[in-house]
């Protein structure tokens, strides 16, 4: 059972904020046909889009067989949708280089099902809704109401509780519109169907419920429903969405294959960047070798040699004090006055010929 609880939903651009649903409270029955009904900007799409775990409300509360839906994460969200809520949109949403069949299939992928089954139960699917020898065509192929009926089909592969059909005949002619209702009216026999619609004569014939909605608040119900605990029942456990690695890479490559001008630029494109960065690595490091390659020749040619050494300084001022002398006699050479000295400095060779620095002081 589905219950709307003083849901609020608002929409703010800038400074102007824009409500679109306004302290709504609405019920809804296990099996029945409703039909909400309003002018444009009332509110309808939203409530379908909120109903559907599409758009999160501001306020209020969506109950789920009783349970709150209000700490739902995106994993319970993704759940949700997969498991329980069907939906049928007026432009068909179709993916166009597929065939009928692998659109219908494909709202199995993240139900755990194997390829064999997926392609029965889509087969039968689409054989339920009178399109049994058009599987193979794709849907550039089929008319108007061929489309929506492959999107009914596909909505109802999972057998969810809950159809939401947003404007499904508003794209149609007269004469479609009327099949496409007549299979939602079947369909709605075992399950809830919520439908958006702006025709009041097709609302009135087909549905057995009409919501209208005005300003984002509801104008009337023919025919209101208050739960009671009678009503209620145990919820269903949610089963976790997941797709198999084997099916993502084969739905990876058929994509690939359908837009091959689109692969081949995107494959160019890249290989352009790939080959780009290795040319830049392979020159960085060659240069880097050749510097060092330059260094280690450089360094072979003259070599650099580090050895230590040490003097006595009482030795050379004993020495000093001896060769005194002989400094009294180097000075003419030298050209240097004499005066008393204390010591001397001796880098090697011999007086006269600049081998020594002498060093006097008082």
């Amino acid at each position: 059972m589905l219950q709307l609880s003083h849901i609020c939903k608002s929409y703010t651009t800038n400074a102007f904020t824009q409500v679109a649903l306004d302290d709504v409270s609405l019920s809804f029955r296990d099996n029945e046909f409703v039909s909400i009904l309003g002018p444009s900007g009332s509110g309808k799409t939203t409530m379908l889009n909120v109903i559907g775990g599409l758009d999160h409300f501001d306020g209020g509360d969506l109950l789920i067989d009783g349970i709150s839906t209000r700490e739902f994460r995106d994993r319970d969200w993704d759940a949700y949708r997969n498991n329980r809520i069907g939906f049928v949109f007026q432009s068909y949403n179709l993916i166009p280089h597929q065939t009928i069949l692998a659109n219908v299939e494909l709202a199995l992928t993240l139900s755990g099902v194997s390829a064999m089954e997926r392609r029965d139960r889509a087969y039968q699917a689409l054989v339920d809704v009178g399109l049994g020898e058009h599987v193979d065509k794709r849907p550039s192929q089929l008319s108007g109401g061929q489309m929506q009926r492959v999107a009914i089909a596909r909505a109802l592969i999972n057998d969810p509780e809950i159809l939401l059909a947003d404007e499904p005949t508003g794209a149609l002619d007269s004469h479609t519109s009327v099949q496409v209702m007549d299979l939602l009216r079947e369909v709605a026999s075992d399950r809830l169907v919520i439908m958006v619609t702006h025709n009041p004569d097709l609302a009135r014939e087909y549905s057995t419920r009409i919501v209208e909605l005005a300003d984002g608040r509801i104008c009337s119900d023919t025919n209101p429903f208050v739960p009671s605990p009678a009503d209620m029942r145990t919820a269903k456990p949610a089963v976790r969405t997941s797709m198999g690695f084997l099916t993502a890479l084969a739905l990876s490559f058929n994509n690939l294959m359908t837009k091959k001008g689109r692969t081949l630029m995107t494959a160019f494109a890249g290989s352009i960047g790939i080959i780009g960065i290795a040319a830049i690595l392979s020159l960085a490091n060659g240069v880097n070798a050749y510097i060092q390659e330059v260094e280690e020749d450089t360094l072979s040619v003259y070599p650099l040699q580090i050895m230590s050494s040490g003097f006595d300084l009482t030795s050379m001022l004993v020495d000093t004090q001896t060769d005194q002398g002989e400094a009294d006699d180097g000075q003419a050479v030298l050209g240097l006055e004499p005066f008393v000295g204390l010591g001397v400095l001796q880098f090697g060779g011999d007086v006269g010929h600049g081998g020594y620095l002498l060093l006097w002081w008082e």
